[in-house]
């Protein structure tokens, strides 16, 4: 019938995201945004390699300026309950060390950065999921990483609320002092 009203097909939530994201396999990776879950393709080669790199300097700044803070990569962050409908795995996560420590974790509670590092065909889900990681108490940093050229988008909070800083140039500078970077 022309002009019939489409429903919108249910949002799933965290919950049952989470049962049915138990029956995959491993090698499958899902993530909930906005109530539907989305499987991720493999990530490329340049994606890894940016992760990679960025790990390895979070890394070595925060082992003498916040050693209590870690550097990891495909860790699922907690936003519920305030916020439903979303359970993201940002490409690197930086959480307290302590929680770490448990090798079958999959989700943390707190988190202090979360990095995207994305393509042009991915690009509407992670500024939805940018917006989300702004609305959670811990965050307080968030790089949003292009693969295919020299684009990184650094949000940071601060106490009159969040600032964004662009950077294009091959020699501008990623400046995370909170992180020792």
């Amino acid at each position: 019938m022309a002009g019939a009203p489409q429903r919108e097909p249910p949002r799933m939530s965290i919950e049952l995201f989470r049962a049915f994201y138990a029956t995959r396999p491993d090698e499958e990776q899902w993530q909930l945004i906005d109530g539907v879950a989305i499987m991720m393709t493999p990530p490329t080669v340049a994606h890894q390699c940016i992760t990679t790199n960025l790990q390895l300097l979070l890394h070595t700044a925060l082992e003498t300026h916040a050693p209590s803070l870690s550097a990891l990569q495909r860790l699922g962050v907690n936003l519920a309950p305030a916020i439903e409908h979303y359970d993201p795995e940002p490409d690197l996560a930086i959480i307290d060390a302590d929680a770490s420590q448990d090798p079958e974790r999959r989700y943390v509670d707190r988190f202090y950065l979360a990095a995207e590092i994305v393509s042009a065909s991915d690009q509407a889900w992670v500024e939805k999921k940018r917006e989300i990681y702004k609305l959670h108490e811990t965050c307080i940093c968030i790089l949003i990483v292009r693969q295919d050229r020299f684009d990184v988008r650094v949000d940071l909070r601060t106490d009159a609320g969040w600032t964004e800083q662009v950077l294009t140039k091959p020699d501008d500078l990623l400046v995370l002092a909170e992180f020792g970077l």
